[in-house]
């Protein structure tokens, strides 16, 4: 299929005589390294990763390309067309004991996964460390037990198919000097329905501990009650449902960061406060493991599929890609500056530097191709 650019698009378009039309274009590969024509590729330029002259194909989909699309066009643009990432060591303390503690979730459930090598990488404090070691430790002094055969980071595949009216959208690309109506120019496209255009839209994503018939999702979070509303996890558990018609319910294994203080007395060592956190959790595990039971030695709050509107979920998905292919038709991503110093409550936005100064610094950021 031919890979048409809207050369007007970007100012580094290099032209070439063979099907890629730019020496800077790379075609989206699927795992087999097999080539995805359906898909907006890549730019091999190191300060860039989606091709931004691209604008004809759609970019797959995730619960979280979503959320930070909704959240600000500008930031969806920032992190997954530029591909701009905060690196390791500069997030927060949360996400890096959350990252933490999936891995080493992972590692308990027999996945091969170097919790020293994840320390390093991102540059975790003792303080941090200690505490969620003091809550694993517990985790298995509880003998806290989990179904067998569950299949760890399964991957989300589902498929939608988008569908325009021809009123819909009248969208152009600029190829050279020639304006090409995009009704004209799809392949697939059969004589008798270009009253239409259609195009599909993949969701991508990974569930965290998968089961024939259901999933698990691990969460640690000093706000667990984030967790627990359906209305903040319809999004992504709804997402999960839709790709698994097999799916029948859902459990929300939420676990409560420990809170303890450091000692206004003296200085605590890591040692002493992965002690603390240790008896603490051991002494009200409820706290702690939400929903435990001390009789199944199970912890955790069950949602079944049918508390989730998922045909909402569906359309939801269709309607955010035609805004963002029309983002991506106008080179419109607006900012929204009320999320700015609010992105969660009480927590700035991680590209709030980068919109403030107009720079991406290599010191605290990088381009992630993947």
């Amino acid at each position: 299929m031919r890979n048409l650019l809207d050369t007007s698009k970007c100012k580094y378009f290099s032209p070439t005589f063979d099907n890629r039309e730019c020496s800077y274009y790379k075609y989206s590969e699927g795992e087999g390294f097999e080539q995805r024509d359906w898909e907006c590729g890549f730019c091999t330029r190191p300060e860039q990763k989606r091709c931004i002259a691209d604008i004809t194909r759609p970019i797959p989909l995730s619960h979280s390309s979503v959320e930070a699309f909704t959240s600000c066009h500008y930031y969806y643009y920032l992190t997954r067309i530029i591909g701009v990432s905060v690196k390791n060591e500069f997030l927060g303390s949360a996400l890096k004991a959350g990252k933490l503690w999936d891995t080493i979730k992972q590692v308990h459930l027999g996945a091969s996964i170097s919790i020293k090598k994840v320390i390093e990488d991102y540059q975790i404090d003792p303080m941090t460390v200690a505490k969620v070691r003091g809550l694993y430790h517990a985790y298995k002094e509880l003998g806290i037990e989990v179904d067998e055969g569950g299949e760890l980071q399964a991957k989300v595949d589902l498929k939608l198919n988008v569908k325009l009216g021809k009123n819909d959208f009248m969208p152009t690309v600029n190829v050279g000097k020639e304006a090409i109506n995009l009704w004209a120019i799809r392949e697939t496209q059969k004589e008798q329905d270009e009253h239409y255009w259609e195009f599909p839209l993949q969701v991508t994503g990974f569930y965290d501990r998968k089961y024939p018939t259901y999933f698990c999702e691990d969460k640690l979070s000093s706000r667990p009650e984030n967790y627990l509303d359906i209305f903040q996890i319809q999004s992504q558990n709804g997402t999960y449902f839709l790709a698994d018609p097999n799916l029948e319910y859902c459990i929300m294994e939420v676990v409560q960061f420990p809170q303890l203080r450091e000692s206004k007395k003296k200085e605590t060592t890591p040692e002493e406060m992965y002690k603390r956190v240790f008896d603490d959790v051991l002494s009200r595990p409820s706290k702690y493991f939400i929903g435990w039971n001390k009789e199944t030695r199970r912890y955790g709050k069950k949602y079944y599929r049918n508390e989730f509107n998922l045909e909402m979920v569906r359309k939801r998905y269709e309607q955010i890609a035609v805004d963002m292919m029309s983002a991506r038709w106008t080179g419109n991503f607006y900012p929204d500056w009320k999320r700015c110093s609010n992105k969660f409550p009480g927590i700035p936005c991680e590209m709030k530097a980068i919109c403030t100064t107009g720079c991406i610094s290599e010191t605290m950021y990088e381009i992630k191709k993947n």
